[in-house]
């Protein structure tokens, strides 16, 4: 308190010749100018089918096992890879099949898992991997008859089918896939049901692997193998190049 007093003194002897008046604030020193952010530019994300089996051939026949793994391998258009651009699998579709007769005593109790490799086949890379279980309620099934030539199902020429989405658009990474070819299979649970529709048995065996259960890969041969019927989603990313 004295120390106050004190100091309210000498402000009174010595505050009266410099007014506040007279009291020129000091400028803060300016901040160095900030670096002008620019914008970034936006890549170009697009997507579009990749492989459609109704392209290349047609439904044969419906086919499962209990554990049986089928795939194939395929290969994106040169126009995914030109530019920078980077590629990935977001999605893939699969004709699932009941035979009529049974379709209302289905209890929606099944699976089936859809794997997708970065690579030409299943023995160089770890799949991403969806599985989902087969409920009708959430698909749309039509009745079809499957033609007279039909092999595992020839007693069962008419179905109910329905195509099933398995999204891989949270599991493939968006920087992309290292090559151009990659491999993609469906996997049956332990009763190995519903079926999958099969395309005719005119296309290249190179192509198509399976493993019947004892997880091992084989990759088949000859010149007709059947194919499980696919449909592939590619999304194609370009760096800096916004989409027209």
């Amino acid at each position: 308190m004295q120390r106050l007093a004190i100091l309210l003194g000498l402000c009174t002897l010595g505050c009266s010749e410099y007014g506040l008046d007279n009291y020129t604030p000091v400028e803060p020193t300016p901040a160095e100018e900030e670096e002008e952010v620019l914008p970034q530019e936006e890549d170009c994300v697009e997507s579009e089918t990749g492989f459609d089996i109704e392209e290349v051939s047609t439904l044969q026949d419906a086919f499962g096992l209990p554990m049986v793994r089928d795939g194939l391998t395929l290969e994106v258009q040169d126009s995914f890879t030109a530019n920078e651009r980077t590629w990935r699998p977001v999605g893939v579709e699969v004709l699932v099949m009941l035979p009529d007769w049974y379709y209302d005593f289905y209890d929606d109790s099944n699976t089936l898992s859809v794997h997708v490799y970065d690579s030409a086949n299943p023995t160089a890379s770890a799949p991403f991997t969806v599985r989902r279980r087969i409920a009708k309620a959430d698909l749309s099934f039509s009745p079809l008859r499957l033609p007279s030539n039909a092999d595992w199902s020839a007693e069962n020429l008419d179905q109910m089918a329905a195509w099933v989405s398995f999204d891989f658009s949270e599991l493939t990474p968006e920087t992309g896939f290292e090559a151009n070819r990659y491999f993609v299979a469906v996997e049956w649970d332990e009763v190995g049901f519903p079926n999958v529709g099969y395309s005719n048995f005119e296309l290249a065996c190179q192509q198509n692997w399976t493993d019947y259960g004892d997880k091992h890969w084989k990759q088949n041969s000859g010149d007709d193998c059947s194919w499980p019927m696919f449909k592939i989603d590619i999304e194609t990313r370009t760096p800096g190049e916004e989409c027209e």
